[in-house]
C-alpha cells in the first residue's frame, strides 16, 4: 500500500510560485526608497522596464519633494549616495531646485560633508553661489560645519568657473556685432579670439590644476583683454559722429525766420 498526497482536481501536486509583491520603506515614492536602499539598479529599472508598476509615473517623482521638504537629490546628496546621485541626474533630477529656504543638494552635500556627491553636483553644473535664507553659499555651508575638503574643492570649482565664464563671456561679447561695431580692428579681434583659445586649451588639457592656477590665469586673461574691454566702453564710431553733431548744433543759435 502506497501513501499518497491527496490533491484536489485541478492541482498537479506542484506548489504554484508566489509572486513577490514590493514593499517600499514607510512614507516613500519608489524614487525616494531606491535612495534610501541604495539600490541603483532597481531605480534604473522602474525607468526601463516595460513591465516595471513604476514606469509610468517615475518620471514625476524624480523632483518631487517630501514632507521634509527634500528632493531625491537631496537625500542622496545628504547620505553621500554617488551612483544614485550621478542616476538620478541622468534622469532629470534638477541640480539647482531649492528649497524654501534656499538650500540645494550641493549645500546638504557640503553640511555633510559628502565629497563625492559634490562632485558630482560640480560636474553637472550645480549652481556655486546659491545663498539659502542664512546668506550662506554651499562654501559657507561647508565652512561652517567644519568640512574642509569640501571648502576647498569648491574655492577650486569656482576658481575654475571664473575662468571659464570670463572666456565665455570674451567669446559672446565678440559675436555681438553691435557690442563691437567700430570699436575693435581687427588685431583687436584676433587678440581676443586668440586668447580665449589659448586659456580654454589650457583648462581641457591641465588635468592637475590648484586653484591657485585657476586664479593666476584668470589675473592674465583679465589684464590680456583689459585694453579690449576699455575700447569696447567707449562709443563707437557712429555714435561718436551723432554725439559731436549735437554738441556742434549746441553751440549754434538756432536759424529763426
Amino acid at each position: 500500500m502506497t501513501n499518497e498526497t491527496p490533491t484536489t482536481e485541478g492541482q498537479s501536486g506542484e506548489e504554484e510560485p508566489v509572486e513577490e509583491v514590493e514593499v517600499l520603506l514607510p512614507n516613500t515614492t519608489i524614487v525616494t526608497h531606491c535612495v534610501l536602499k541604495n539600490d541603483v539598479e532597481r531605480l534604473t529599472k522602474s525607468f526601463e522596464s516595460d513591465e516595471d508598476p513604476y514606469k509610468e509615473t517615475v518620471a514625476e517623482l524624480i523632483n518631487q519633494r517630501d514632507e521634509d521638504g527634500k528632493t531625491p537629490l537631496d537625500i542622496a546628496a545628504t547620505l553621500g549616495r554617488v551612483d544614485i546621485a550621478k542616476e538620478l541626474i541622468a534622469r532629470g533630477a534638477d541640480v539647482n531646485s531649492v528649497t524654501t529656504k534656499g538650500y540645494c543638494a550641493l549645500h546638504h552635500a557640503s553640511a555633510w560633508g559628502r565629497i563625492g556627491v559634490l562632485k558630482v553636483l560640480i560636474e553637472a553644473q550645480a549652481g556655486l553661489q546659491q545663498r539659502n535664507t542664512n546668506n550662506e553659499r554651499p562654501r559657507e555651508t561647508a565652512l561652517r560645519y567644519h568640512q574642509t575638503e569640501c571648502v576647498d574643492y569648491l574655492d577650486w570649482a569656482e576658481a575654475k568657473v571664473a575662468l571659464q565664464d570670463a572666456i565665455r563671456t570674451a567669446q559672446e561679447t565678440l559675436a555681438d556685432p553691435e557690442k563691437v561695431q567700430g570699436r575693435l580692428n581687427k588685431d583687436d579681434k584676433n587678440l581676443t579670439l586668440n586668447t580665449c583659445k589659448e586659456k580654454t586649451e589650457w583648462v581641457d588639457s591641465t588635468t592637475d590644476a590648484t586653484t591657485q592656477d585657476f586664479l593666476i590665469q584668470k589675473q592674465a586673461f583679465d589684464e590680456i583683454l583689459a585694453p579690449i574691454y576699455q575700447k569696447l566702453s567707449e562709443p563707437g564710431v557712429e555714435r561718436s559722429k551723432i554725439i559731436s553733431l549735437c554738441q556742434t548744433d549746441s553751440n549754434n543759435p538756432p536759424n529763426l525766420k
